[in-house]
């Protein structure tokens, strides 16, 4: 029994040990910052009365169970450590008032966290973990044909006319654009997906999907709709989905249906929502009516409302898959 709680020993001088140095060196820089204290340790909600902490924060994380978990071996590779690090500021945003000190620091330190994963390489952080040649191992979680299609894929869309926005993580201090990190909370590009398709970073097809869709909304949330940058966003949406479908209908490993609504569904919802013409709304509000009478505010006479809040799971995923089927056809005609 105790043997699988030993740290796992890492080959001196191999990729996983130099990858958990950088990870680690990164981690020390974020928990010596002086903004960080809030982040230290995990939250005492009970010693500072925050009763509703638990039920609105379901992955509690913290710099020092990171620093535990890397130095345990948890990690295998630096993705999962990487998705652990950003639950924190997650967490800050969800849990805290935007604009307040703590909301405000979070999204500090996720900037600063941001620029200094860029110098770290996708890569395994166990030697029995992710992929150093991208062949598509096991590691991967992609059968050999699933992680040539989509690197497939990804080259095709990289060489796209429209894609030069896309190529390259979106250099917001460069661009001026200080309110991107607070608006785009988990920055996605064409470079680092291919990245980590190389180290077989992604568990599965279905996983490097959710990423490369995330490179488009990222565009599609920050700008104005019907700018330049969110037309083409659409459109380039539109044609990955087209080159996803075939491998992600054949693909295993797809994801499992959620257990319970989180603040980020709820939030993706009402963004996409927000896309819709006046004609798809009312069938929004048609569905609820069927479905969850409860969810519906009559408070407003001049207008009906939907309570996102109020809707039960069922009728939340129906509700997310008439909105996404909206926007896949409102796409398809645009074109």
């Amino acid at each position: 029994m105790s043997g699988k709680n030993k740290k796992q020993k890492l080959n001196p001088g191999g990729e996983a040990e130099r990858l958990n140095k950088q990870c680690l060196g990164i981690l020390k820089q974020l928990q010596k910052n002086p903004n960080a204290y809030a982040f230290l340790e995990p939250v005492n909600w009970k010693e500072l009365k925050l009763v509703t902490y638990p039920k609105m924060i379901k992955n509690p994380m913290d710099l020092g169970t990171v620093e535990k978990k890397l130095g345990d071996s948890k990690y295998e590779t630096t993705e999962d450590f990487r998705r652990d690090v950003d639950q924190i500021w997650q967490n800050a945003h969800i849990f805290n008032q935007e604009g307040s000190e703590i909301y405000d620091v979070a999204s500090l330190l996720q900037s600063v966290f941001s620029e200094k994963m860029k110098e770290v390489e996708p890569g395994p952080l166990r030697d029995d973990g992710g992929s150093g040649g991208g062949g598509g191992g096991s590691s991967s979680g992609m059968t050999p044909d699933e992680l040539g299609q989509c690197k497939a894929i990804v080259r095709d869309l990289k060489k796209h006319k429209d894609a030069a926005p896309f190529l390259e993580p979106v250099n917001w201090k460069e661009l001026n654009i200080p309110d991107y990190p607070t608006i785009v909370k988990r920055p996605m590009d064409l470079g680092t997906i291919s990245k980590r398709l190389e180290s077989g970073s992604y568990s599965s097809v279905h996983a490097m999907a959710q990423e490369l869709d995330l490179v488009w909304v990222n565009c599609m949330t920050y700008n104005i709709d019907e700018s330049y940058l969110y037309q083409i966003a659409r459109d380039l949406k539109g044609l990955a989905d087209k080159k996803m479908q075939p491998i992600l209908s054949t693909a295993r490993g797809g994801p499992e249906e959620p257990k319970e609504v989180t603040f980020e569904m709820k939030r993706e919802l009402n963004e996409n929502s927000n896309q819709l013409s006046s004609k798809d709304l009312y069938g929004m509000v048609g569905i609820v009516e069927d479905s969850c009478k409860r969810a519906i505010d009559q408070t407003n006479p001049a207008e009906v409302e939907i309570d996102i809040d109020a809707l039960d799971l069922p009728t939340f995923l129906k509700l997310k898959k008439y909105v996404d089927d909206c926007i896949k056809r409102a796409n398809k005609k645009s074109k």
